[in-house]
């Protein structure tokens, strides 16, 4: 799938966010949970944008998830989709990788006792850091209520990483800080 960034497509792909946000009853029971939450990924690296020198033009852009994440299966599956001109790959971390070499780092509710230690090693880095599990310090937040998926955003983290959420995406959150 090439993804480029149109007004045309802008408003498809919203779109598909907006339903995933709000699913009708049989879209929520017919498509599971970390597939939903893998699309979510997708579309919050669709409306990000990073400074070239953290993702120059063309190249790879790397979702990094650590060993046993429960969102580490759906999201293998975007793997050599395209985001803006540039090749999705997905990497599976080990206990000391170095997580410098992803553009977007997923985390969920297993990794808490890393998370001060992933914040230590991001300081200044353009990584958008994704939590599927309620965190501080974690740019976008991904979270169930109600049956339905939503997030939260962290304007403060993204400023740190040096990176720009679409002003659409925004207005999707159920709270921006």
């Amino acid at each position: 799938m090439r993804f480029k960034r149109t007004p045309g497509n802008c408003a498809g792909a919203l779109l598909a966010l907006l339903c995933l946000q709000w699913p009708a009853p049989a879209l929520a029971q017919a498509v599971p949970e970390y597939d939903l939450k893998a699309a979510f990924v997708f579309n919050f690296a669709v409306f990000t944008d990073w400074p070239p020198d953290a993702l120059p033009s063309g190249a790879a852009m790397t979702i990094c998830v650590y060993q046993g994440n429960t969102l580490q299966p759906a999201l293998t599956a975007l793997s050599d989709k395209l985001v803006n001109g540039h090749k999705v790959g997905v990497r599976a971390l080990g206990g000391a990788a170095s997580l410098r070499g992803c553009q977007i780092l997923v985390l969920d509710s297993q990794d808490r006792e890393r998370w001060s230690q992933v914040r230590r090693e991001l300081a200044g880095a353009s990584v958008l850091t994704v939590s599927d599990d309620r965190a501080d310090g974690m740019a976008i937040a991904l979270s169930v209520e109600n049956k339905r998926i939503g997030f939260d955003v962290d304007l403060a983290v993204l400023r740190q990483a040096r990176l720009t959420l679409s002003s659409k995406l925004l207005r999707l959150a159920r709270s921006v800080q």
